[in-house]
């Protein structure tokens, strides 16, 4: 059933931004709407301003001021289209869209009139899922539906699963609404276990979108709290090389933990007795606390320590991850612009080597593989990000924006073989035979340096192909190679 047209609306609409006779009958209803977006080509016909002018040109965003610069054009009686693509910088997480949507919860509240939207096949799980739970209503060509998946902004902060759970009952079938506005003795009807009303999982904190962390390990391990404060390590009378790696490990090491004896073997290797470690590792979980602002940030069970992330918390390996394999998605389905705008947003989000600032002895320590393959692991994707947006350049004879993407996969790798065949494969599409020959031989330097001569074919079958295909290189290029082939190896 259809939601009739009221004066407060915070609608999502989600769609190919391609499709313009879609989105223009969408919006049909809102005559007059004044677009914010940074983007000249979309919605044509729209009087529009900018990112800038709405204040969402900085990050984090700060929802105080873009309400004080919205307010007076809701105030004129103009609807707002408000596209989504700020909010797409992967750095910011999903916790974009929820504060989004607690804000255009609040302008709608006062009578405001707003329209969230939303490229569609620009956004990953993360982020489909917070613009899914963020608005009321959807808007299509068919008019406005109320969202079966939304929540009040006071009830994510404050409610219970069951009040939660009650509401979604009641905005599917009004029916049950009213038994939920009637209210009920938890207790009673949960039996004599009232602890189980306290379990973490089934009541959420106040105020846990505030309180969530912000999670960067991409680079640097940087980590923000309670609105992206960003956490000092450097707390009085603490190790900042221990509090940050202690927390390092028990980030990766899951929601079961870390048991205390690898802890301090990773920590304080070989040294002191065991009770002297486990005396250090007391203090470093105090500072860590101390550190992430909470005494219940860092919990533990019997001989295992594990990090308690408030609801909501982001991390930006889940969202390379995810951006990854939108971008092939996107590839295989022939969508190679849309590929090209999700690897960028990867390539933003990949700050350097998982962990980069944390010292050689705690990265690869000698009794544990914790950390290593998945930081060379984030690293090959870091370098596929980098070879798949120069093949889709050079698809578009953009050679030179090729080029710079085929040499950061080099950069990355130097004896990487995608990334060496791509370079010289973007040489011979700029018709450079002699940037090709010299490539090849750094690359040969490079795995003799290593030891590793006899590896390398793939490149070599690559090398010799182009050098075949290339009409300005002739027979004494060919010649050439031949005359430079090592003696070991291939």
């Amino acid at each position: 059933m259809n939601e009739r047209r009221h004066d407060g609306v915070n609608a999502a609409l989600f769609c190919d931004l391609g499709q313009e006779a879609f989105v223009s009958a969408a919006l049909a209803a809102f005559d007059g709407a004044l677009l914010v977006t940074d983007d000249p080509g979309l919605l044509a016909g729209f009087e529009r301003i900018g990112f800038a002018q709405a204040c969402l040109d900085t990050a984090p965003t700060d929802t105080d001021r873009v309400a004080e610069a919205l307010r007076p054009h809701l105030r004129a009686g103009r609807a707002l289209v408000l596209d989504m693509g700020w909010a797409l910088d992967p750095a910011m997480g999903a916790g974009a869209f929820d504060a989004w949507g607690a804000l255009s919860e609040r302008l709608a509240a006062e009578g405001g009139r707003i329209v969230s939207l939303y490229d569609r096949s620009m956004l990953i799980e993360d982020q489909l899922q917070a613009a899914v739970r963020a608005h009321a209503q959807f808007a299509a060509p068919s008019g406005l539906h109320p969202n079966p998946f939304w929540l009040p902004a006071r009830m994510q902060d404050s409610g219970t699963l069951e009040e939660q759970l009650g509401f979604l009952l009641g905005r599917a079938v009004p029916d049950y609404a009213v038994e939920a506005e009637q209210g009920f003795n938890r207790v009673a009807a949960r039996g004599a276990v009232p602890d189980w009303l306290d379990g973490q999982r089934h009541v959420q904190p106040a105020g846990y979108a505030r309180s969530r962390w912000h999670i960067l390990c991409l680079g640097p391990l940087r980590v923000y709290t309670d609105g992206y404060r960003r956490v000092d390590w450097k707390q009085p009378g603490g190790s900042p090389r221990k509090t940050k790696a202690l927390f390092a490990y028990l980030l990766q090491s899951g929601e079961r933990g870390a048991h205390a004896d690898r802890i301090c073997e990773l920590l304080w290797p070989g040294e002191a007795s065991e009770d002297t470690k486990r005396s250090r590792l007391h203090y470093v979980v105090a500072m860590l606390r101390k550190t992430l602002g909470a005494k219940t940030a860092v919990l533990r069970a019997g001989e295992y320590y594990r990090l308690n992330a408030p609801a909501g918390s982001w991390i930006d390996i889940s969202s390379f991850e995810q951006l990854c394999r939108r971008a092939v998605t996107l590839q295989s389905h022939g969508d190679e612009a849309g590929a090209l705008k999700i690897l960028a947003a990867a390539e933003r989000l990949y700050g350097g080597d998982l962990f980069e600032d944390l010292p050689q002895d705690i990265v690869d320590p000698e009794h544990e593989d914790w950390c290593l393959p998945k930081r060379v692991w984030l690293r090959e994707m870091a370098l596929k990000v980098q070879r798949d947006a120069s093949v889709l350049l050079r698809k578009q004879g953009r050679n030179r924006a090729a080029l710079e993407h085929a040499q950061k996969a080099l950069a990355l790798d130097p004896v990487s073989e995608v990334a060496n065949a791509e370079v010289l494969r973007v040489f011979h599409a700029q018709g450079r035979a002699d940037a090709m020959a010299r490539q090849y031989r750094q690359y040969r330097a490079a795995l003799d340096a290593m030891g590793a001569s006899d590896e390398g074919d793939g490149v070599e079958a690559v090398y010799r192909d182009l050098l075949g295909r290339s009409s300005a290189s002739g027979g004494e290029e060919k010649e050439k190679a031949t005359k430079e082939k090592p003696k070991a190896g291939i």
